[in-house]
């Protein structure tokens, strides 16, 4: 804790607490609601302590982050579902990509793998979408770009078995 820190009175505390209760009843009752959802996210946890609390103020880019959060399909529920359907045909080109690179660098040593692989690129793109349920259109066009350099060399590889 920082040394020149003031905790503030219980009085205080308590002011804000009551404060907190009228002003932001939305949001805390929110949190009530979610608060399996929320568990992974220290931010949001420490939000709602706050809340809870009253051991500081709340500004305004705190409360802005925590309805941003609300609407956030992450922590809701019935959006999730939508989210889910909106990404699955690109999730579907994800693993598709991922099956062809992981086809054309299996048995390549660990070294190759880590610095030249787009391997780990298309794992991360892969996890953003499970996790966010979005993606970006860079993030499309770098992932067609590398659909594009495994097929060419894929197709090398089927012409040279041809021979």
């Amino acid at each position: 804790m920082n040394r020149f820190y003031k905790k503030p009175s219980a009085d205080k505390m308590k002011e804000r607490r009551e404060e907190y209760k009228t002003t932001y009843s939305k949001e805390m009752t929110w949190f009530k609601e979610n608060m399996s959802m929320i568990k992974g996210d220290k931010f949001l946890l420490d939000m709602y302590a706050i809340l809870v609390s009253g051991g500081r103020p709340m500004s305004e880019k705190m409360i802005g982050a925590v309805r941003k959060a609300m609407v956030n399909p992450k922590f809701d529920p019935i959006k999730r579902i939508e989210q889910k359907e909106k990404i699955r045909p690109v999730l579907e080109k994800i693993n598709r990509v991922w099956e062809l690179v992981a086809e054309m660098d299996e048995g390549k040593n660990d070294y190759f793998l880590v610095n030249y692989s787009a391997l780990p690129f298309v794992n991360s793109i892969k996890e953003q979408a499970t996790n966010n349920f979005k993606i970006s259109e860079k993030q499309l066009r770098a992932l067609n770009k590398v659909y594009i350099r495994y097929k060419k060399q894929f197709d090398n590889k089927l012409k040279n078995k041809e021979w």
